[in-house]
């Protein structure tokens, strides 16, 4: 039992040390994913334009938009990520020990850390899913913030942007299934990206001769090194999945903003940002340029295989890994503190029992 708390509680101390370091490039990785073709529109292509605009137009808060769920949820499923994963760690001991050595240490085979890792993917799903919907959703809302508009129709924006605001109205139209929006790609997402997120950090720990619970000196680079690397290769493993998540999550009939709360700008909008309007047959959502990706009048996804055709056919390929270089620039750093700060916890608290 002590194990399991230890887990949990080292998860969630790390979890939220990753959200902080990779929230910026986390925003920006969600917004050029919700992006259609983006020749049918002004474009940034370099991420620091991008991270820099968005400082300019929405202030320095932007770069941290949506990051009350993570926070609340995300490091959350940090922790059950690895109480899950090393639960499923002892009971595979258990059913097949490893083999003993009277020289080295006993080590699980690496199937063991990939199918434990897989199991962990799986029961991480009750709360990833709403977690990401509404962080992804936030994220995307805030993007339409037109800095040529009123200040009262920026404020009425950036309050409809605040994750608890987006859960909110979430619930209050489609209920609580309707947090689960894009659950099924999810699911397919995390469970074999766990899988390879904690077989490549136990692959190379092993393969640099860490021994555990060493923290200190030359292993304080190797782990971090190991933890980099292997949110890297989670992350290029299911980047595709991302994208698809993300559309589902993010389609304009399923974002709403109360028409009452956003003043109309007489100024014309710019390229580079959404257009404010209301209508009778639209009552209650934001119109959304192309550089957001979907359209109004275009017809919502059916699930995750029409939306794959459907981005497929109107993006081709380069859609699947449209804002890569931001996610996987992002993995490293965080996945490397995250893993890092665990061990570290977990170090601490053992000394303790």
């Amino acid at each position: 039992m002590a194990s399991s708390v230890n887990d949990f509680i080292a998860g969630y101390i790390s979890g939220v040390a990753g959200l902080i370091i990779g929230s910026p490039l986390d925003v920006l990785k969600v917004r050029l994913q919700a992006q259609g073709d983006a020749s049918s529109s002004k474009h940034i292509p370099a991420s620091k334009s991008n991270l820099t605009a968005m400082i300019q137009n929405e202030g320095f808060r932007s770069l941290f938009k949506g990051i009350t769920s993570p926070i609340v949820g995300l490091a959350g499923l940090n922790s059950i990520l690895f109480a899950s994963y090393s639960a499923s760690m002892r009971f595979l001991e258990t059913v097949s020990p490893p083999s003993t050595s009277l020289y080295a240490e006993q080590l699980q085979p690496l199937s063991h850390v990939f199918a434990a890792g897989f199991v962990a993917g799986v029961a991480c799903f009750l709360v990833s899913t709403p977690t990401e919907l509404v962080k992804c959703r936030a994220q995307v809302i805030a993007a339409r913030l037109d800095p040529n508009s009123s200040a009262a129709a920026q404020r009425a924006i950036l309050s409809e942007s605040g994750s608890w605001q987006v859960a909110k109205d979430v619930v209050r139209r489609f209920g609580f299934k309707g947090l689960y929006q894009g659950g099924l790609v999810t699911i397919l997402r995390d469970a074999p990206g766990y899988g390879v997120y904690f077989l490549g950090y136990e692959g190379l720990k092993r393969f640099l001769d860490v021994p555990s619970g060493e923290t200190g000196g030359i292993n304080t680079w190797k782990l971090l090194f190991a933890g980099g690397m292997a949110g890297t290769l989670s992350w290029a493993s299911i980047y595709p999945l991302d994208v698809i998540k993300t559309r589902l999550q993010t389609q304009p009939h399923l974002i709403t903003t109360d028409p009452r709360t956003l003043p109309i700008t007489s100024r014309a909008p710019t390229a580079a940002t959404g257009l404010l309007s209301k209508s009778h047959a639209d009552r209650g959502l934001v119109h959304q340029t192309t550089r957001q990706g979907h359209s109004l009048s275009s017809t919502p996804y059916k699930g995750m295989i029409d939306c794959a055709i459907r981005s497929y056919r109107t993006e081709g390929m380069g859609v699947f890994v449209r804002g890569a270089t931001p996610a996987l620039l992002r993995a490293f750093p965080v996945n490397a503190v995250t893993f890092f700060v665990y061990e570290l916890v977990m170090a601490e608290l053992q000394k303790l029992d």
